[in-house]
């Protein structure tokens, strides 16, 4: 069944973050066209013979390849869009007391979170809760699919693709990454450590 794109009505929530164009060019175009992606890839799986599968080169087995780069290409910005737009808000209780137990302090949480953002070539800064050791950790992402870790559970989302900032800022990313720390939803992230972090 294919999935279809979600609306994000960020206008006016970013301002001063991202220009309109960025955020038409991320959001309506270089999003949509994953979700377009991952239905095209979803759909020739249906007709590709699995039986011809092997470990050098297979219609099936390259569509598996890429599967997981379009999956995660179109979660993940449907959960980094979700996460910003929130300039003025704050971390919530339960939100704060994770920040706390985990990293000691906000400013200890926020130099982990950013300094990820400035790692990975093209990736993501992800802040999950691991069900191996049942704490939150910042894991980078290289690329969608590259270093994600299994049984992680993604609280709060930064892109750090070239396409999420090179518009407005160029080559100055650490410059992004602060205004997206100025722009997160911490109303969103909150209400996700209570409804995915039950305990």
């Amino acid at each position: 069944m294919a999935i279809d794109p979600k609306n994000y009505a960020l206008e006016g929530k970013v301002e001063g973050f991202l220009s309109e164009k960025a955020l038409t060019e991320h959001r309506d175009v270089l999003y949509k066209g994953y979700v377009t992606q991952y239905n095209n890839i979803q759909a020739a799986l249906e007709k590709a013979d699995v039986s011809k599968a092997n470990p050098h080169f297979s219609e099936w087995g390259e569509l598996k390849r890429r599967e997981t780069w379009a999956h995660n290409g179109v979660i993940l910005h449907e959960w980094y869009f979700e996460n910003i737009g929130g300039k003025g808000t704050s971390p919530g209780k339960k939100t704060l007391e994770i920040i706390t137990r985990d990293f000691g302090s906000l400013d200890n949480f926020k130099a982990q979170l950013l300094g990820g953002g400035k790692v990975a070539p093209v990736g993501w800064s992800v802040w999950a809760h691991s069900l191996l050791d049942n704490k939150t950790h910042v894991y980078v992402v290289e690329q969608h699919q590259n270093h994600t870790p299994w049984g992680a559970i993604p609280l709060l989302i930064l892109d750090e693709f070239e396409h999420a900032y090179f518009l407005d800022y160029q080559t100055k990313r650490p410059d992004y990454l602060n205004k997206f720390w100025e722009n997160i939803n911490w109303d969103v992230v909150e209400t996700r450590a209570q409804q995915w972090l039950q305990k």
